[in-house]
């Protein structure tokens, strides 16, 4: 119901109706004060008549000026009335009638979650900007108001669907805050955001669970997949060409002339019980946003993310490293992470609180999962990979029972075990709802062959659940409690 001007011609019944009812009323005591005078003129052209003809004529005149001006004032002020309410019932019935599909429109919006989330400025907003078919005009309020209840009529004399139910999503979109052109078709997104320092493991992550997800969960449970754009598309040939090889690069692809601090792989998600569909962004978020404050743009999506998955290195960790330096191989020395963990958790509740304005002692409603990566090194699975779990339910049967709740507990156990006390508070401080997990996204070292991926499903599973209940109900391979068992020891 904006009242941003358009370009598109508006409604008969919020603009030209209301002058059409003016002209007729003003037409109406015209023509009634013109019968006034058309008598009083007859009165100035009795010079002819005789004197008893005047007296009658004259008579005759001035009675029918007196009733023209009071009865026939009367009857036009009674009949112009009975057409304003005439008129103005239809209009109401036209408004009650547009106020009703404007709110089914809306609700059905709201209700279904749907919202666009730029894939290039992640800004987001209700309804994109959306362009004529015919001239390229934009219309940034097409919805049903002054300019159309069901179709609005461009000012080229296209017309245009206003609402969800008759088409308006299969119009060309571009995002109203950067103009860059949107795929979105009022789908339902899904977005989580990967996060963490250098070298951690994101895009090793990012490109195990899209791999695993597109080309196994998805034919599994008949989810139809398909990629946002074309560029889309591209990476996915390159993260699968990565897959194939043990590599990596996601963030180190441009977006258009600048670097973005942030690169989404972005890809449609269908299926019988999704309605509307779902749109995936995984946002692979470059790691010197949080350890050299080096960001060019703002992470506006963690304003509507609905989960967020942060992966740290356990070799960033001193005594981890210290301990377990002399059994990785050089390439992984290399590779590990040189931020500190602390800093990386601070940096990244600084981040969340300039974009979303969370106070200190405010927790984030947003789900958290804390991935432990890079497992397969070292003999770290062990300690808190799937030989962990497995030794731990089996010595402890009556205790430990499920095994995500088990991972959970090893997890936070080897933190704290580490000296990662304040990392641990940070998270369960801020974040209401948060679960570790453990993973190996490569299976090896990097670069030494195709990818063998381990635990890189479950977070995404648990996030994806918590999102969306259908895709929850879909996606049944896990079945997660609400809060680990063991989160209090």
């Amino acid at each position: 119901m904006a009242s941003t001007p358009q370009p598109a011609k508006k409604s008969y019944f919020f603009d030209k109706g209301y002058k059409d009812l003016g002209n007729t009323i003003k037409g109406a005591w015209v023509r009634n004060w013109e019968s006034v005078k058309n008598y009083a003129d007859n009165l100035k052209d009795l010079g002819d008549k005789s004197a008893a003809g005047k007296w009658f004529f004259g008579i005759l005149n001035v009675i029918a000026i007196i009733a023209v001006f009071v009865f026939g004032s009367a009857i036009t002020a009674v009949i112009t009335v009975l057409h304003i309410v005439i008129l103005l019932l239809f209009m109401l019935l036209v408004y009650i009638g547009f106020s009703c599909i404007w709110l089914v429109d809306r609700i059905y919006l709201l209700r279904n979650k749907i919202f666009t989330a730029c894939h290039e400025c992640k800004e987001k907003s209700l309804i994109p900007t959306y362009i004529c078919p015919k001239c390229g005009a934009k219309h940034t309020n097409l919805t049903p108001g002054i300019y159309g209840i069901l179709h609005r009529t461009c000012n080229c004399g296209e017309k245009l669907p206003v609402t969800f139910f008759n088409g308006r999503k299969e119009l060309s979109a571009e995002c109203p805050h950067c103009g860059h052109a949107l795929s979105d078709r009022e789908s339902r997104p899904i977005c989580i955001p990967i996060v963490g320092g250098r070298s951690v493991g994101k895009t090793a992550f990012i490109t195990a669970f899209s791999k695993e997800f597109i080309e196994n969960i998805a034919p599994s449970k008949s989810i139809d997949i398909e990629f946002y754009n074309s560029r889309k598309e591209d990476i996915y040939r390159e993260i699968k060409q990565d897959y194939d090889t043990g590599s990596t690069r996601m963030t180190d692809r441009p977006q258009d002339v600048t670097q973005a601090s942030s690169v989404s792989f972005s890809f449609f998600a269908k299926h019988p019980t999704f309605t509307p569909e779902r749109l995936i962004h995984v946002y692979d978020i470059a790691g010197e946003v949080f350890t050299d404050n080096n960001e060019n743009e703002v992470q506006k999506q963690y304003e509507y993310c609905q989960g967020i998955v942060l992966i740290i290195d356990p070799f960033a960790i001193p005594s981890i490293r210290y301990k377990y330096e002399e059994l990785l191989e050089p390439e992984d020395v290399a590779g590990i992470g040189k931020a500190d963990i602390n800093e990386i958790i601070n940096s990244f509740l600084n981040k969340l609180r300039e974009v979303t304005g969370m106070s200190d002692n405010k927790m984030s409603n947003v789900p958290l999962a804390i991935v432990i990566s890079k497992i397969d090194s070292a003999g770290l699975d062990q300690d808190v990979g799937e030989m962990a779990v497995n030794k731990l339910m089996r010595s402890q049967p009556d205790k430990f029972t499920d095994y995500y709740d088990t991972q959970d507990y090893l997890c936070r156990k080897f933190l704290k075990e580490n000296d990662m006390s304040s990392f641990l508070s940070n998270v369960t401080i801020q974040f209401k709802v948060n679960r570790f997990f453990a993973c190996s996204a490569i299976g090896h070292t990097r670069d030494k062959g195709k990818y063998q991926p381990k635990g890189v499903l479950a977070p995404m599973q648990w996030l994806f659940g918590l999102a969306d209940n259908k895709m929850g109900q879909v996606w049944n391979d896990i079945s997660f409690s609400k809060k680990p068992t063991y989160f209090d020891e």
